[in-house]
């Protein structure tokens, strides 16, 4: 019941026993005995900072629930990406979160009406930073200042001068229209008179308002500049005065600011952005005070090396300003002298090694002790038997070509033809520059010469121009050279291992056919230094898989290739002309529950093969159903030629609620579907009147096959395994189901899926998808998915039918992302000039760019969207990104391969890189988890709903490990995260690079020094010395609960 009080132990029994054990102690340090306002979690990135957020969520909501009227929980990150991803998984009350990504000074008007924060007892609020705290605008957007207008208007000033001074730079239609539609009513009465309250105190800003009034009587075309600056300065304070009074209306219990080193500055800098985040952070009243949870892999700056810029800071005064403030404004500053002098003398011991050991520690407990009333972090790193984080660094051969040079050549002498900077780092790093100029200096450049171009640059431009792309080589899908390294290397490693013949990772566990052998099929996660690179990457690679795919075969140019969408739903002379489509989106109750691949896996002694499989799904068909058929007696039956109705028709002869589904609820989302309405309403005509014919071999096969390879079919029975509680044809369950088969017909449309089917055979369209999903384990990919999203979307603890529901809202989501549209550029030399033709429109779909795109079609495709797709089975199978998918992203559901196409500069960066894969449940976890114990799911007494709950259950008690960091995020077994770092023959990055690697096993023990270089050079020698590296380790400051 609602008003019951709120138990938090549903939330908590989610958690592993570290988290919950940090929980604990965080909850502890924040209302138990001598509390702290403020507390960071900073575990080791992957580990689920969020989850431990969750936890303390539940436990503040029980325990103020019996002592506070309103609960108000707010989450402040950095962009709405990480709010989308983490929203669900931080919301214990399943209620939805409102989220505010506005100005401060328009949450008054989002908090009205239903949104009014005094009707709930608890509100979850989401907020970002960069808008929120936003008012370097001086005078705001229209909303807010008629807001003013009206609060001013109440407090006795004139109407029409009001108008006139707050009008600003809006057009008298539009600023008059949102003044006459702007009122107080409903606005949060305790803003209001604060507001008013500070306004009245403030005589400066009474007399300033006065003035300004007096010098707007009449509205006019514009005013002399004098009036303009105090107005605007008046405005920026009464917007000021309004933000703060909007902090009350928030009255925020608990904070939890997410990513916390990306916005710093709001924490400790100066300035009103800075003030106003500090008032809502130690907001406090007559009942409570806020307490903020601050979340961080890298809280300050980890690391400070001798050739690091002065711009970008210095570790060491982070991270003692970063303690300063978590200690809050009484404590803090004293707590930063003392701290200073702790680690300092720590420093000065542990540069007296190995003969001060004992002093060392000893100084080190005391710099510890300080650290963890504030702070607390947990890391994975001694979780596995050769303590190596489940990392390893397969060696890769990058090959140059003479192509290669040739290109360097050609561009380096474009480049100095228009004064433009050396091009070896951008060549270094990906092929063909006048292609992907994207805005780089080299282009502006190029452009400003396009007029009157030099002799030198027309004869540079022709020979580049030839080794670049044309539009013509990309229409008839001819071979395009790698012409670099590094991606001849990463197109190695991709297509030789058939990686483009796959429209779906292949799954760990695969239930019949062959066991893959070698290392396992996973998704390449590229970081790069550059913009340029993920444009070319996801390019050239999403070409070469098409070409590689058949497409030429399919179509007669790559600009006609999206057309071909195979599925659809016509009627020809009105009637429906595509019922046999209907196999693939028709979720069969009967047949998901009879001839369930699994079941027939659990109850065989050894792997099966594909044949073998069909052969027993052959059999359970006949036994089960073989009596709805008519006998081999040569009886008409009525509609025995409509075999596209006999799953429908099983399913009404065995009394099903399908067919009712089908009548009143069945695909309410395809109403502008033109022409599948009819064939629905086919369907279930012909179902419903008809009986069934033989079961001969052809029907008996095809039967297999819908079994086997439908994606309706199969998505019915992994969202059972997620919620077994419910019945085989609950609507909901049908819907949801029917709902995936959707997305899969917009991925069996896509282009590259049609290429590679109509390359694999010469069937029916509809019957190669079916056969495509039977041969490629289609079943066992939907199960292992289905498992990873129930945690991913944060559902575990909602009910079966949301948990159904957002589980396909999710797989339909990341089935249906579009290609995305890469211009590439088109320059060149015609007639003695530059000439910049229309772009060359390329796609990529094999291999995306994390960004917002505009897709095939023209539509926004949302960065969130783009990491949805990558985080599922299906294409993209490579994701390109610069330092924006560095933090708070997780990309480790099917990835367990980083590529650094550029080394980073710090260590530190390296392993924020490879944690973005190396998370909870990962790839690589799964495929070690499954190899040691998918015999679970056979020796079990009981066929398992969840085989992935029932072999990560046997993982962990086989386990002696006690905080369970092991079996979900560690388990050792031959599938390893893997760091691969493409460097050209003789490259400098190969130092550089082991460097990086000696410096990230010896960065723990230099955490927080000043002057760290000094430190870790003076430990690699000891190190080289003979000194034992796990006796330095037993002086790192370690900070687990």
């Amino acid at each position: 019941m609602e008003n019951e009080p709120f138990d938090a132990g549903a939330a908590l029994a989610q958690l592993k026993r570290f988290q919950r054990r940090t929980v604990d102690y965080v909850f502890d340090r924040l209302h138990g005995a001598d509390p702290v306002r403020q507390f960071l979690v900073a575990d080791e990135v992957g580990l689920g900072k969020t989850m431990v957020a969750r936890g303390v969520i539940a436990k503040t909501i029980e325990a103020l629930w019996n002592r506070s009227k309103r609960i108000d929980i707010l989450y402040i990150c950095s962009n709405q990406a990480i709010a989308a991803q983490n929203l669900n998984r931080l919301n214990v009350l399943g209620k939805r979160a409102m989220a505010l990504p506005t100005r401060m000074t328009l949450v008054p008007l989002q908090l009205r009406g239903e949104q009014d924060l005094s009707a709930n007892k608890v509100n979850f609020i989401s907020l970002t930073p960069g808008t929120t705290f936003n008012l370097r605008s001086t005078t705001g957007v229209v909303e807010e200042r008629a807001l003013l207008h009206r609060l001013l208007e109440a407090m006795g000033f004139s109407f029409t001068s009001l108008r006139n001074a707050l009008q600003v730079d809006a057009g008298n239609g539009r600023w008059d229209a949102c003044v006459g539609s702007m009122s107080l009513v409903g606005i949060d009465p305790t803003i209001v008179s604060n507001f008013h309250e500070a306004v009245r105190q403030d005589a400066s800003l009474l007399s300033a308002i006065d003035e300004m009034i007096s010098q707007f009587p009449r509205r006019q075309p514009t005013y002399p500049d004098e009036k303009r600056w105090k107005r605007n300065e008046v405005i920026g304070t009464l917007r000021t005065k309004l933000s703060h009074a909007c902090v009350s209306a928030l009255k925020p219990d608990l904070i939890i600011l997410d990513e916390f080193q990306r916005f710093r500055e709001l924490l400790r800098g100066e300035g009103e952005p800075a003030e106003l985040a500090r008032a809502l952070f130690e907001y406090s009243d007559d009942t409570a005070s806020a307490r903020t949870l601050l979340l961080s892999a890298t809280p300050y700056k980890m690391l400070t090396l001798s050739g690091d810029e002065p711009d970008d800071g210095d570790h060491y005064e982070d991270f003692l300003e970063t303690i300063e403030f978590l200690y809050g404004r009484d404590k803090g500053a004293t707590i930063k002298v003392e701290l200073d002098r702790e680690m300092r003398r720590f420093r000065q011991l542990l540069q007296q090694l190995p003969t001060s050991a004992t002093d060392a520690k000893r100084a080190r407990n005391k710099v510890q002790r300080t650290l963890k009333r504030v702070m607390a972090r947990t890391e994975r790193v001694g979780s596995t038997a050769e303590r190596d984080s489940m990392l390893t660094e397969p060696s890769i051969k990058v090959p140059l070509a003479p192509a290669d040079l040739h290109q360097a050549e050609a561009f380096a002498r474009v480049a100095r033809a228009v004064d433009a900077r050396e091009i070896i780092e951008y060549w270094k790093s990906a092929p063909y520059l006048l292609n992907f100029m994207r805005d780089y200096t080299l282009k502006h450049r190029l452009k400003d010469k396009a007029a009157n171009s030099n002799p030198a640059l027309i004869s540079a431009l022709s020979d580049a121009q030839a080794l670049g792309i044309s539009r013509e080589q990309v229409e008839a899908y001819q071979p395009i050279d790698p012409a670099n390294g590094r991606l001849r290397a990463l197109m190695a490693d991709l297509f030789d291992s058939g990686l483009h013949q796959h429209l779906w990772l292949p799954p760990a566990v695969t239930y019949y056919g062959p066991a893959s052998e070698g290392a396992p099929a996973t998704k390449a996660l590229v970081f790069s230094a550059w913009q340029m690179v993920p444009d070319a990457l996801a390019a050239l690679l999403s070409y070469e898989a098409e070409r590689r795919m058949g497409a030429a075969s399919v179509v007669r140019s790559y600009s006609e290739a999206t057309r071909r969408r195979p599925l659809q739903f016509k009627l020809v002379d009105g009637r429906p002309a595509a019922m046999r489509a209907l196999h693939l989106i028709y979720p069969s109750p009967t047949l998901a529950r009879i001839c369930d691949p699994l079941s027939v896996f659990s109850g065989a002694p050894q792997q099966l093969s594909v044949a073998e499989m069909r052969a027993a799904i052959a059999d359970r068909i006949r036994t089960a159903l073989g009596h709805l058929f008519a006998k081999e007696n040569g009886e008409e039956v009525a509609g025995r030629d409509a075999e596209w109705s006999t799953p429908a028709t099983i399913d009404v002869l065995l009394k099903t609620k399908s067919s009712g589904w089908l009548q009143y609820l069945g695909y309410r989302w395809t109403i502008q579907e033109e022409g599948f309405r009819e064939h629905i309403a086919e369907l279930r005509r012909t179902a419903t009147e008809a009986s069934l014919g033989e079961l001969d071999n052809d029907t008996l096969d095809l039967l297999v096959d819908v079994a086997l390879g439908s994606p309706a079919v199969c998505a019915l029975r992994a969202l059972h395994r997620i919620a077994p509680g419910l019945a085989w044809d609950d609507p909901h369950l049908l819907d949801a189901a029917a709902s995936i088969a959707w997305g899969f017909r917009a991925l069996f449309n896509q282009h590259d899926a049609v290429a590679l089917l109509r390359q694999e055979r010469d069937d029916h369209y509809w019957r190669s998808a079916l056969t495509h999903g039977v041969e490629h384990n289609l079943q066992s990919v939907l199960d292992e998915y289905a498992h990873y999203l129930v945690e991913g979307e944060g559902l575990a603890g909602s009910s079966e039918r949301e948990r159904v529901a957002g589980v396909a809202a999710a797989m339909t989501h990341a089935l249906s992302v579009r290609p995305s549209q890469i211009d590439v550029d088109d320059v060149g030399v015609e007639d003695g000039r530059v000439v910049f033709h229309p772009s060359i429109r390329m796609r990529g779909r094999f291999a995306m760019r994390l960004a917002e795109y505009k897709d095939d079609e023209g539509g926004t495709v949302r960065l969130g969207s783009v990491r949805d797709a990558f985080n599922s089975p299906f294409r993209p199978f490579v994701l390109a990104t610069t330092s924006i998918g560095q933090e708070g992203l997780d990309f480790h559901p099917y990835c367990y391969r980083v590529y650094h196409w550029n080394l980073p500069g710090n260590p530190v960066d390296l392993e924020q890189r490879e944690g973005r894969v190396h998370r909870f449940k990962g790839h690589a976890v799964r495929h070690n988890v499954a190899r040691a114990h998918a015999d679970a799911i056979r020796t079990s007494t009981k066929e398992p709903a969840d085989p992935w709950e029932a072999m990560f259950n046997a993982a962990k008690r086989a386990t002696t490990s006690k905080s369970e960091l092991v079996p979900y995020w560690v388990f050792d077994g031959p599938v390893k995260v893997e760091r691969r770092v493409p460097m050209l023959p003789m490259s400098r990055e190969n130092t550089r690079l082991r460097w990086l690697k000696r410096s990230l096993t010896l960065y723990r023990l230099a955490f927080g020094q000043p002057r760290q270089d000094d430190l870790l050079a003076y430990l690699d020698r000891l190190v080289d010395e003979g000194v034992d590296v796990t006796a330095l380790e037993q002086l790192q400051i370690k900070l687990e609960p």
